[in-house]
């Protein structure tokens, strides 16, 4: 398996090639698509909906900026996720849902009684098949099969966060510095996105010889990725792939190439320390960190004590201007 050409986990093969597929996606590219998923008509419904939010006015929009608690409007220029990069601005909006936020606290178009139901279903849909690819994550490393299940409850505080993206159109030359996503990596365990339209952009970081290689969209299919819980968990067996989107390479005025995706990002509930797994695979290894875990992964004076709670809020400190 290679950066150029991610691997491909197919949800209706036999359960032991998924288990061999996902073990070697999460212990060489930490990113793969996921085919046969079932949520095919209700990604194209929120993209809809999502495209009906960000087509509002500003002082709309802007009403629900986001807060403390990671809920709420991203303006442009609010986020910095290359947290290397003091200066820089991501050149996009999004919404970001938790899984607990109740319609008043949302614009009028997610909050009409059809559309929170949609996001709702949506949000449990997507948590449910990051369960079960956690299913599989647990047995291709021999150990109990519902040890991830069991720290991602639903019922339990957590960074779960459905997030709309909005990649304004590009009409003029940007600086060679302008980015639509900078490079980072998630914070949790795993990853859902949703790519839209066949607009690209998405680069994937391999770290062993810092090259990017574009993550081609395909409708049919989900791009999957392991967040920084996995690579605290497995001592960096799992990496926590560096990824961002970059501006157009041609711009033409004449030619539309805003962008939209969704995310969906899993989280461990809040309270669940980020000690290494209790499998063969991990139980010897030497945690090695790279440049990009140093900086990211930074724990030097509580790694014992660690929860995901805490990382996830540390990571979100150095992301954010509130």
């Amino acid at each position: 398996m290679s950066f150029s050409s991610l691997p491909i986990i197919d949800l209706n093969d036999d359960e032991s090639k998924i288990i061999t597929s996902i073990f070697q996606a999460c212990s060489t590219t930490g990113f793969f698509y996921v085919r046969n998923h079932r949520l095919d008509d209700a990604q194209q419904r929120m993209f809809r909906l999502a495209k009906e939010f960000f087509q509002l006015p500003s002082n709309i929009k802007e009403q629900y900026l986001i807060d403390k608690q990671n809920h709420g409007y991203v303006r442009r220029g609010q986020e910095n996720l290359d947290s290397t990069k003091k200066n820089a601005i991501d050149e996009k909006e999004a919404f970001n849902i938790g899984k607990f936020n109740e319609s008043n606290r949302l614009p009028e178009c997610f909050a009409r009684s059809d559309n929170f139901h949609l996001i709702k279903q949506f949000i449990n849909d997507c948590y449910n098949l990051c369960m079960k690819l956690s299913v599989y994550l647990a047995r291709s490393f021999e150990i109990e099969s519902d040890y991830f299940t069991s720290r991602h409850q639903w019922d339990l505080q957590s960074g779960d966060t459905l997030r709309l993206l909005h990649y304004p159109a590009v009409i003029t030359q940007q600086s060679d510095d302008a980015i639509r996503a900078g490079a980072h990596s998630d914070y949790g365990s795993l990853t859902l996105l949703f790519q839209h339209d066949h607009k690209s952009g998405l680069e994937v970081l391999d770290r062993s010889n810092n090259i990017w290689y574009p993550v081609e969209p395909y409708e049919d299919m989900i791009v999957v990725n392991f967040g920084d819980a996995m690579e605290y968990w497995s001592k960096g067996l799992i990496k926590s792939t560096v990824h961002r989107v970059t501006m157009p390479i041609v711009i033409d005025s004449a030619k539309e190439n805003e962008r939209y995706s969704i995310a969906y990002f899993c989280h461990p509930n809040d309270a669940t320390l980020l000690t290494p797994v209790p499998s063969k695979f991990v139980r010897d290894r030497t945690f090695d960190k790279d440049e990009h875990a140093k900086h990211a992964l930074d724990d030097s004076e509580n790694q014992e004590t660690l929860t995901a709670g805490q990382h996830f809020q540390m990571r979100l400190n150095k992301t954010y201007t509130y």
